[in-house]
């Protein structure tokens, strides 16, 4: 892991309120996502069938963190995989309408449930695909982002060959067990989102580039 660049630094409280201001002004879609949510989850498994509403909307607020990093106001084209009810894609695709999204997950009935809801909010710069990250034809070039979904490596070993700006992982600040195996030397900067209160103790996202 010597041949990787690793650099740490917090988000602060300002950008948690600049996201609660994303927030505030997408309100309407976002309820109306969360409620869509909710409802398909009784059908299929999205999120925690026990999980309370109030930790759903945390949930939206965490996606829509990345909103902040200079990384995805960069980008035109991101890819979500591993998307499963809409996270973080769909919050995301809300608050920036100018960016194409491309929400992926292997399980079918999780993309029927996140077609009908990309519907229900007439979002038309996000489409839904049923496959495997390693079979999808991505956008040239791209950001692809994921929330709890793959290890680093994991992920890396699957679009190593594809064109990627950069990969953002939503998970863990202690990460650096999962870039065994990455003989690729990469540039990965951990935002640590423990300023935000309680739900986010522990939390992370983790921007990776490539060096060259």
């Amino acid at each position: 892991m010597e041949h990787h660049q690793i650099n740490s630094q917090k988000v602060s409280r300002e950008t948690f309120s600049l996201v609660d201001e994303v927030i505030e002004k997408n309100s309407g879609q976002l309820e109306t996502y969360l409620d869509r949510l909710l409802w398909w989850n009784k059908k299929v498994n999205l999120v925690s069938r026990d999980v309370p509403r109030e930790t759903v909307w945390e949930h939206i607020r965490h996606s829509l963190i990345l909103t902040q990093l200079q990384v995805f106001k960069e980008a035109e084209s991101i890819v979500d995989s591993g998307t499963g009810g809409g996270l973080p894609g769909i919050p995301l695709a809300i608050s920036a309408p100018d960016k194409q999204f491309l929400l992926n997950d292997i399980v079918s009935k999780k993309i029927i449930a996140v077609r009908q809801i990309l519907l229900k909010l007439s979002l038309t710069n996000a489409q839904a695909k049923a496959t495997s990250v390693e079979k999808l034809e991505f956008p040239t070039p791209f950001l692809l982002i994921t929330k709890h979904a793959f290890k680093v490596n994991e992920l890396w070993k699957m679009v190593k060959n594809k064109s990627w700006d950069a990969m953002v992982f939503y998970k863990g600040v202690d990460f650096e067990e999962e870039l065994e195996g990455i003989d690729e030397p990469l540039d990965i900067r951990s935002f640590d989102l423990a300023e935000g209160g309680n739900f986010y103790e522990g939390k992370a996202i983790i921007v990776v580039k490539r060096t060259g």
